[in-house]
């Protein structure tokens, strides 16, 4: 028998299989959101202050311009005193050309002054190195152009000029101006070859005329020229002086007389005749000075023939 002091626990009721429930599908990850704040009132409009940026000084640009401009300026000044100075120092020395040569104030001299400035050359009392040009000077009868060629010229004319050189070349046709009175009869043909003068003249042997052709080479003595007759063409035979005073001895020797042109008498003293040549078809005479004063009286006054 069950003790009656004894509760009994209440049955409990059998609780029915749950059936298995489906599995829930997996929900992606949500990002977590952030907490709202403590305050809820909203916060006002946050300003934000650019400062510019800091400008350049422009002082230092302005400094940087003003030199600038100042060197341009004195460049185009020294461009500009140069070749006034160039230009003024030629004409100078062209009218004191035409002054010692005796020309006409109109007659075309060119002058050309080397060196790189002119201003430094006048500030050094000297110019390096002078090329004048003149054509068409007449020498006598001769007619050529001349180049003067003077180093370390002073600007004073006064002052003596350390060197002048001066090269007359005449022209193949005009050395028949004074082949006529080299030869003392008249001559034609007259030809600039293997460094002789030759042309065609009368002779007489014997009372009969005969027609030669006559070469003469060019030479300086006692500061004169001296065209001696090196050649004589007779027929198809050309025989040399030596041989032709050998063949014919003393009746030849009035065609074989060197003859004299004077042409310190149309020149400046200073100048004197150093050298002659015959050229490419042209006569060559070269004169030259040393330490002779452009504005002095050894360029004023005209040589003499001794």
């Amino acid at each position: 028998m069950a003790d009656p002091t004894t509760p009994s626990e209440p049955e409990q009721p059998e609780q029915p299989e749950q059936e298995p429930q489906p599995e829930q599908e997996l929900q992606p990850e949500q990002e977590p959101q952030p907490e709202p704040s403590e305050a809820s009132e909203p916060q006002p409009d946050t300003v934000v202050v650019v400062e510019p940026a800091p400008r350049p000084r422009r002082r230092g640009l302005i400094a940087a311009i003003v030199v600038i401009s100042i060197i341009v300026v004195l460049g185009v000044a020294a461009v500009i005193a140069e070749s006034l100075a160039r230009q003024q120092a030629s004409a100078l020395i062209a009218d004191q050309v035409r002054e010692s040569l005796q020309l006409d104030p109109e007659h075309p001299v060119e002058v050309t002054i080397d060196g790189a400035s002119v201003l430094l050359q006048v500030i050094g009392g000297r110019l390096d190195e002078v090329t004048v040009d003149a054509p068409g000077v007449s020498v006598g009868e001769l007619a050529g152009d001349l180049t003067l060629i003077a180093q370390g010229v002073a600007i004073d004319p006064a002052q003596p000029s350390d060197s002048v050189q001066a090269v007359y070349r005449v022209a193949e046709a005009d050395v028949a101006a004074i082949a006529g009175f080299l030869a003392g009869t008249v001559v034609n043909d007259v030809q600039l070859d293997e460094r002789e003068i030759r042309f065609q003249t009368a002779f007489s042997f014997f009372g009969i005329d005969f027609s030669v052709g006559l070469g003469l080479t060019p030479s300086v003595q006692d500061g004169q020229l001296a065209f001696t007759p090196s050649s004589v063409q007779l027929g198809d035979e050309r025989l040399d002086a030596a041989q032709l005073q050998e063949q014919f001895g003393g009746l030849v020797e009035p065609l074989l007389t060197s003859q004299r042109f004077c042409v310190a008498q149309y020149l400046p003293q200073a100048l004197e005749l150093t050298s002659v040549q015959v050229g490419d078809e042209q006569l060559v005479v070269v004169f030259a000075a040393e330490d002779a004063a452009l504005g002095g009286p050894e360029f004023s006054t005209r040589g003499a023939c001794g």
